[in-house]
């Protein structure tokens, strides 16, 4: 027994590293020549297959372009990660800008509520009212990101006079069929409005998003007395992310969640006692929805869609 020698056991080889996982909003370099069947370059093919050249937004339109293939290297952003197939996810070169962690960041929706429409008086004048109200977990596992939140709005408003006239306050369609960004006032010249302060990575936080949707109901314009208002909306919101809202060169705005849609059909007038009540209303309740489309894109905003009033 005294010759056995026990032998050295075999060093175990270091785990490997999981290959980074490609993130939606970042922008990456592509070896075009290990792509057999190169279609980059025609927005369309790029969009199917979860690319953009790029995404520019502003309140006036939020535009897309196709993969430049003329500029060395080929660059491009990733908008939907999930329609990348593994032939091009095995062209993408990771840079210093990219992030090396495995997982995504993740956006829950706790909750959705909406108080009941509601007339109030603000600054003595009657307005009608609608709050919906968003409570969100905010995870940012991968990388730091921003959380923002873009609403788009397909709306008819209409005062009707007491002599049968009517007047258009706003119309939506003036523009063409598609959906218009929604601003609140002149003030508010962001597409993307931030939900609170950037985040950095590996945090979490609970984060309530509410803003009211109002309009005035005036007693008369250009002196022709007003007989009832009516609203008709339909509302999707979209909340996005970005990795650099101060470099658009490297980062751009991607939805974080499926859309919501909320909307209101209502109709305001003047009881008996000469006070403004609803009178007709027909609400949708915000709910998640799986057919709008999952990249926000308009052509107009819903303050340009309104025409200049004498009241």
């Amino acid at each position: 027994m005294e010759y056995i020698f026990p032998l050295p056991r075999a060093t175990p080889a270091p785990p490997k590293l999981s290959k980074p996982v490609i993130q939606a909003g970042h922008r990456y370099h592509i070896d075009t020549e290990k792509l057999a069947d190169n279609s980059l370059g025609d927005l369309e093919h790029d969009l199917q297959n979860g690319l953009l050249g790029h995404y520019r937004l502003s309140v006036e339109q939020a535009e897309t372009t196709a993969v430049n293939i003329q500029e060395s290297p080929v660059q491009a952003f990733v908008w939907n990660s999930d329609l990348l197939s593994n032939k091009l996810k095995n062209c993408f070169h990771n840079t210093s800008a990219n992030p090396q962690l495995a997982g995504h960041n993740h956006l829950t929706l706790l909750d959705t509520s909406t108080a009941a429409p509601e007339v109030s008086v603000v600054d003595n004048t009657p307005t009608l009212r609608m709050t919906p109200c968003f409570e969100l977990e905010w995870m940012t596992a991968a990388y730091a990101s921003q959380l923002g939140v873009v609403q788009l709005v397909e709306s008819t408003r209409t005062v009707h006079f007491t002599d049968g006239e009517t007047m258009t306050l706003i119309d939506t369609e003036t523009v063409g069929n598609d959906p218009v960004l929604y601003l609140s006032d002149t003030a508010n010249n962001l597409p993307v409005t931030p939900l609170g302060a950037f985040q950095q990575q590996s945090q979490q936080q609970r984060l309530v998003f509410s803003q009211a949707v109002t309009q005035a109901i005036p007693s008369e314009i250009a002196g022709n007395s007003v007989a009832s208002v009516s609203v008709l909306e339909k509302y999707t919101v979209y909340f996005m992310q970005n990795a650099g809202p101060d470099r658009p060169d490297h980062y751009i705005w991607v939805p974080v969640h499926l859309p919501i849609v909320w909307g209101w059909s209502i109709r305001v007038q003047q009881r008996y006692d000469g006070v403004w009540d609803i009178f007709r209303k027909k609400l949708i309740m915000p709910s998640v929805s799986t057919e709008a489309p999952a990249l926000p894109l308009w052509h107009s905003n819903s303050l340009l869609c309104q025409p200049t009033l004498t009241v």
